[in-house]
């Protein structure tokens, strides 16, 4: 029998989901719920000593990005907690603590790291909270805070060492996925003795413009969030698993457990989602870990660790792929319906088709590969 227990920054969790810090997370009910419905960790939204960040918008802030009719993302205004912090240490963190779940109060990251310190020894005062999660990373604040800070690798150190000078439980740094070298920082945050690494927060984006009026949908900038973003933070899991020897969090675009099982498999320790909960309810945690065991017990993985990482050594550089050898594309003409879709994705006339057969010129096709992509049947294949 799978066993789903994970062992992150010091602490035992008895899965590797997390519910990230989002409005699923606005207070200690929606905490405590959450624990409740399976997740092994919370977060919550993220505290400031600044009461001005305690509003939000209220007259429409988010807007689901659809292509074809169908949601592929989100694009959010949602900025930081509206709960005081004296409503989170004496009230909403203790409701939490009912879920079952192992407690991360996200702390904003302040211009003043000494600043940013005085709060983390606020909330750790509670007894309440078993670990921090740093937010160096919102993409909609003002300049100095959020992502201003965890694009700089100097900012970002100094912040780190800050805190953990007085932290007496682990610290994760939830990193921006608009760093121009996610590598630098993730370094400077090992240097500065930060426990763990979230990658990584929603994407700076804005939602459109309405072209029968002429306005913004939303008229100012969001964060892009849900399944559309998972492709970026797979490349920069994958580029922080390889360079550091600390936990990640992977975060952004998870809605089933495969999403799960391929974050692991590029190094995560934990998951974290929240947009997927938003739109599908509280049911799919169970959902989730259910498929991930069932998974695990098929393939014969008896923990997490089992495959964690599985896929990180198969990773190289493009400059190397172009080395290996060519491969060419075949068609299994027993598949095949002829539809045609092939041929138009090809620009290398490597795809012949006409009204009763398509077939490949082997001396044109270039290897791309883009015509197995749009087979509805999966009748193409490269060898």
């Amino acid at each position: 029998m799978a066993d789903l227990k994970v062992h992150f920054a010091g602490m035992e969790l008895k899965n590797p989901l997390m519910l990230a810090s989002a409005t699923p997370g606005w207070d200690g009910q929606r905490l405590k719920e959450a624990g409740q419905a399976g997740f092994g960790a919370v977060i919550s939204k993220s505290i400031s000593p600044r009461d001005a960040w305690l509003e939000h918008p209220r007259n429409g802030r988010m807007v689901l990005y659809r292509v074809g009719n169908k949601p592929v993302g989100m694009i959010n205004m949602e900025l930081f907690t509206t709960q005081t912090k004296d409503e989170w240490f004496n009230k909403e963190f203790a409701i939490a603590k009912e879920g079952g779940a192992k407690i991360c109060a996200s702390i904003l990251a302040m211009p003043d790291p000494e600043i940013t310190a005085e709060i983390v020894e606020e909330v750790q005062e509670t007894g309440l909270v078993d670990f921090f999660e740093m937010n160096v990373s919102c993409p909609m604040p003002s300049k100095g805070v959020g992502m201003h800070i965890g694009k700089n690798a100097k900012t970002l150190y100094e912040q780190i060492k800050a805190v953990k000078s007085v932290a007496k439980i682990p610290v994760m740094a939830k990193f921006t996925p608009g760093v121009s070298d996610i590598v630098e920082a993730a370094n400077a945050a090992v240097e500065g003795g930060v426990d763990a690494i979230a990658i990584s927060n929603t994407v700076r984006s804005f939602a459109g413009v309405d072209i029968e009026t002429g306005r913004p949908i939303l008229r100012s900038y969001g964060g892009y969030s849900g399944p559309a973003i998972k492709p970026i933070t797979m490349a920069l899991l994958a580029e922080t698993a390889r360079s550091v020897d600390i936990p990640i969090s992977a975060v952004g675009g998870v809605s089933s457990w495969q999403d799960v099982v391929e974050y692991i498999m590029l190094g995560a320790t934990t998951v974290q989602l929240a947009t997927s909960v938003m739109w599908k309810g509280l049911g799919l945690v169970q959902e989730i870990l259910d498929g991930l065991a069932a998974y695990m017990d098929e393939k014969g993985y008896k923990s997490i660790e089992d495959f964690r990482g599985k896929a990180l050594p198969y990773i190289t550089t493009v400059e190397e792929l172009c080395q290996e050898p060519a491969l060419k594309a075949e068609i299994n003409q027993d598949l095949c319906t002829n539809c045609g879709r092939c041929h138009r994705a090809c620009f290398y006339d490597g795809v012949k088709w006409d009204e009763d057969h398509t077939w490949i010129d082997q001396d044109n096709c270039d290897g791309c590969g883009l015509c197995a992509q749009w087979c509805p049947k999966e009748a193409i294949t490269l060898k």
